[in-house]
């Protein structure tokens, strides 16, 4: 008998692709959402911040039922100006 690995998936899918496809100084907000998707959480300083975040966890062997095991754990903040321009 096998038992598969469950894989729990939070926040963005392949942040670390995605966020690859970004240009500093180019990008502006509504290709960052249409590329990423809306952030996690939005902050509102000088300039905003959107920040993304990736987390991925496995059940790990029988032996230790329960438990969780992190596979992934990212977090990309990105800073946006007045303009809506990723700086």
């Amino acid at each position: 008998m096998t038992l598969n690995k469950v894989v729990l998936h939070h926040g963005v899918h392949n942040l670390e692709n995605k966020q690859s496809k970004l240009k500093v100084n180019y990008t502006n907000k509504n290709d960052i959402i249409s590329l990423i998707g809306p952030p996690s959480t939005k902050s509102k300083f000088d300039n905003d911040v959107y920040i993304y975040i990736e987390r991925k966890t496995s059940g790990s062997k029988l032996m230790k039922l329960g438990e969780k095991k992190l596979i992934k754990n990212d977090v990309l903040i990105l800073e946006i100006d007045k303009n809506g321009i990723l700086l």
